[in-house]
């Protein structure tokens, strides 16, 4: 699951915050201060922070401008605030925060405003990975002039829709893999939750955030599939994958659940 960092100068809020998440699965670090907050983040990669606007010393809205311009965080930042202005928030927003959350913050608004903001934010970064992806990869004529001895491979499985690059960095061909290894499961277990869920030692709660931030379409993927005539087509993806499994020397037979 996703690591958040939660800073705020109130040690109450940030052990209920903390709380809070831990229960629904995330992992949680917590600064009380925009010090602690520096050092927490040089040292640590988070996948989202929830940042506190008014803080003695150095505020919310200084320590986001400060990391926005130093570019030292990687991850989306919810502001909070219980006596902050909807221009304060709007002000956050256009300093680079991906949301704000008003002070107290009940426990549904919470939690649906961190699965959203971090799958958004995955599927951005996938997007993005994509892009460059498509942008870096050279023709055939461009290969030959090219002198290849600097490059790393780059390997294409089709059936899987699976690319992957090693010129690319560590967290971009971790989130094509997890893509790659979502569907092939759903594919296989024809889109049943709690067959994946099984075959992934994950909980079925935990599972539906992981594919949701990945960007995986469960009703996608579960939608009939049509040609250009409005005609049915037979779904046959999960025979192409045990098919291209099958034809794999030395593969280990799949596990039936």
């Amino acid at each position: 699951m996703a690591e958040i960092l939660v800073v705020d100068d109130e040690l109450g809020i940030r052990n209920v915050l903390s709380e809070v998440l831990a229960d629904a699965g995330y992992y949680v670090s917590a600064a009380g201060s925009a010090q602690e907050a520096r050092e927490l983040v040089r040292t640590r990669r988070f996948e989202l922070i929830l940042l506190d606007i008014w803080m003695p010393g150095t505020d919310g809205i200084t320590l986001l401008r400060e990391w926005a311009h130093r570019e030292e965080v990687h991850c989306p930042i919810v502001m909070m605030s219980g006596h902050a202005s909807i221009e304060a928030a709007m002000q956050a927003v256009r300093d680079g925060a991906a949301d704000f959350l008003e002070k107290p913050i009940s426990l549904k608004r919470l939690l649906s405003t961190v699965e959203t903001v971090i799958a958004k934010w995955k599927e951005a970064e996938y997007k993005k990975s994509q892009e460059q992806q498509t942008r870096r990869r050279p023709s055939a004529a461009e290969k030959m002039k090219a002198n290849t001895t600097q490059l790393l491979p780059v390997f294409e499985i089709p059936e899987y829709e699976l690319t992957v690059d090693f010129n690319l960095p560590h967290r971009d061909v971790l989130l094509a893999l997890e893509r790659a290894y979502f569907r092939t499961l759903l594919i296989y277990h024809n889109h049943s939750v709690s067959l994946v869920a099984k075959h992934s030692n994950m909980e079925r709660t935990h599972l539906y955030r992981k594919v949701k931030a990945l960007g995986i379409n469960l009703e996608e993927l579960r939608a009939p599939r049509l040609n250009d005539k409005g005609e049915l087509i037979r779904d046959d993806r999960r025979d192409k994958l045990l098919a291209s499994a099958n034809a794999e020397p030395n593969r280990v037979p799949p596990k039936t659940f």
